[in-house]
């Protein structure tokens, strides 16, 4: 079981990865041809600046995941750290738990605006593409942050509450 975990792990960080860089580095390099189109020959790509902003959103969206892996996301640590190891390991459960129902909660959103979309047959004015299509990120995105968060949940209660550190579930060693 713990090899199949390994094996999702190294297989949504590769695809959390891929996306996040991909969907950057398009986004970039088409608002850099833009400007160089608007600026040096008077003209533009019209649907390129809508193709940038869905480009960012998925990046920020899948960079946002990969930050609940590495412990990325602000939190009051001060707090958790101050306490004895058991009231800590407690409340930083807690917090993971509400974490983890959010998360759960923004997928069913997503997953059901999904769906309205498609039903709904609207498509961007620019791209002409099915907004469906662009709002797959989120249920996407948030699925994985919210296995993530699971897997630091399964984490915090596996760890003895006398022995018990903050650090030991947050911070993921790549």
């Amino acid at each position: 079981m713990k090899d199949l975990f390994e094996k999702l792990d190294k297989y949504l960080d590769y695809f959390n990865m891929t996306i996040m860089t991909i969907m950057m580095a398009v986004a970039t390099v088409l608002a850099f041809i833009n400007v160089v189109l608007r600026y040096v020959f008077g003209t533009s790509l019209t649907w390129a600046g809508e193709l940038t902003s869905y480009l960012f959103i998925w990046s920020a969206l899948f960079g946002s995941a990969y930050g609940f892996k590495v412990g990325l996301h602000i939190g009051v640590t001060a707090i958790i750290q101050a306490l004895k190891p058991k009231i800590s390991k407690i409340v930083l459960t807690f917090s993971l738990v509400v974490i983890f129902i959010y998360l759960c909660l923004i997928v069913k959103w997503g997953y059901d605006f999904v769906i309205f979309n498609y039903e709904l047959e609207q498509v961007s004015i620019d791209l002409q593409m099915p907004f469906w299509i662009i709002y797959l990120c989120v249920p996407i995105s948030m699925s994985i942050a919210a296995y993530q968060v699971l897997i630091k949940i399964i984490k915090t209660i596996k760890i003895p509450s006398d022995k018990f550190s903050y650090d030991m579930v947050m911070k993921e060693q790549h």
